[in-house]
């Protein structure tokens, strides 16, 4: 296994001491006297008075109100900006779709339409050469059938533009 590897595993033992023991020295030297200030000053109040607990429970509902109102506040404005963000990218997409259509697609959709009524023209002419005593109402019914799906196929493409 390439992570018991007797080559790389010092330098890996090493690296991982350095960095736990980095930060486990910034911990102990900067963040807990930090903590430690705060718990003080914090009993202190409460020793110095009997209004202390009562002006910490005031504080407390301060900073809990303050933390709902800021908290609210960057909701209501990150809903915004994500409803804003989606909906220009709506409109984004929307437009180069219809550029993409009308630009590079048309001749496409020219191509195509054009084969399909050659198809559909080619398949007539072959079912009359074919069966030329069948009654030119069938005959004309396999057309009109014919004619209806080259009309849906355009109506398509138009929509997709």
């Amino acid at each position: 296994m390439p992570q018991l590897d007797k080559v790389t595993f010092f330098s890996q033992f090493f690296w991982l001491c350095f960095f736990y023991l980095g930060f486990y020295g910034v911990v102990v030297k900067q963040i807990l006297p930090r903590f430690g200030r705060i718990f003080k000053l914090r009993e202190n109040k409460l020793r110095g008075s009997s209004q202390g607990v009562t002006s910490l429970h005031q504080e407390k509902s301060k900073v809990g109100e303050s933390i709902s109102t800021v908290l609210d506040s960057g909701l209501s404005t990150s809903k915004q900006l994500v409803q804003s963000t989606l909906e220009k990218t709506t409109n984004w997409v929307d437009d180069v779709l219809k550029q993409t259509n009308v630009k590079d697609w048309k001749t496409a959709n020219k191509t195509y339409l054009t084969s399909v009524g050659e198809r559909s023209l080619s398949e007539n002419l072959a079912l009359t050469l074919a069966f030329p005593k069948v009654h030119p109402s069938l005959r004309s019914s396999v057309i009109l059938a014919q004619l209806a799906r080259f009309a849906q196929a355009k109506a398509k493409t138009t929509k997709a533009r």
